[in-house]
């Protein structure tokens, strides 16, 4: 990242210069096509890279698409807390379920290297688990709670601003980054318990200690459910010819 901001700082003092502008149109013409790698975030989904390609009709009007590499899982994480007589596991894990694409157009205003976004992309299904379980440490029986929550995959539309510098070899960088509007942010979830004691005690822990923790999971995510607005922001370099 502060790659990308040094070098923007390094163009700065040639920004104002009719010279410097005249130098990223010519290069904008004779080199139309840019293949980029780079990093999308999105302020809660992912940060994650991505491949993309571009074809510049004239020096300021640019179309493209992006492959981004959303598909992952994490890795468990669990957490122990011990007693006397239990033993207390909390399990949480999440996916991206599938890669997404993305299609953009940008406009160079002003014969500058400043851009004007539009985009309409994808956003991956999302599944994410959290589980609970009480085991006694004189017995084999247990209680277990579990909850699955899934975001679906859905659509969305970006307006944005972007910067695209490009030096006389064909190497380039960009920013670029704005708000989402998201088509439709649904999310379905099941959850279950399992007791198997004669304890009352375990029970009783149970609906003490694990119910407000699927609760609390329960309305931060069910909370998100509700958010139809996100943002972005992309880094990445590339080489055009």
């Amino acid at each position: 990242m502060k790659f990308y901001f040094f070098t923007i700082l390094l163009f700065t003092n040639s920004l104002y210069s009719q010279s410097f502008f005249e130098k990223q149109i010519q290069l904008r013409n004779d080199k139309p096509i840019s293949v980029y790698t780079g990093l999308n975030s999105i302020s809660y989904y992912y940060s994650m890279q991505f491949l993309r390609a571009s074809y510049a009709f004239d020096s300021k009007n640019e179309i493209g698409a992006n492959f981004i590499f959303s598909k992952y899982s994490s890795d468990d994480k669990k957490t122990y807390l011990p007693s006397p007589n239990y033993l207390f596991i909390f399990n949480e894990n999440f996916s991206f379920n599938q890669n997404s694409i993305k299609v953009f157009y940008n406009y160079y205003f002003l014969n500058s290297p400043f851009f004007l976004n539009a985009t309409l992309g994808s956003l991956p299904e999302v599944s994410q688990t959290y589980s609970a379980f009480i085991i006694p440490t004189l017995s084999n029986n247990f209680s277990e709670f579990n909850i699955n929550v899934t975001r679906k995959s859905t659509a969305y539309f970006s307006p944005g601003l972007g910067l695209k510098l490009i030096l006389d070899n064909g190497v380039f960088f960009t920013i670029a980054g704005g708000p989402m509007f998201i088509y439709d942010n649904q999310i379905k979830s099941n959850s279950y318990s399992y007791l198997v004691s004669n304890s009352d005690y375990q029970n009783i822990a149970a609906n003490l200690i694990i119910n407000p923790l699927i609760d609390s999971k329960k309305k931060e995510l069910f909370g998100f459910s509700r958010k139809n607005t996100e943002a972005y922001i992309d880094f990445s370099a590339g080489i055009s010819f």
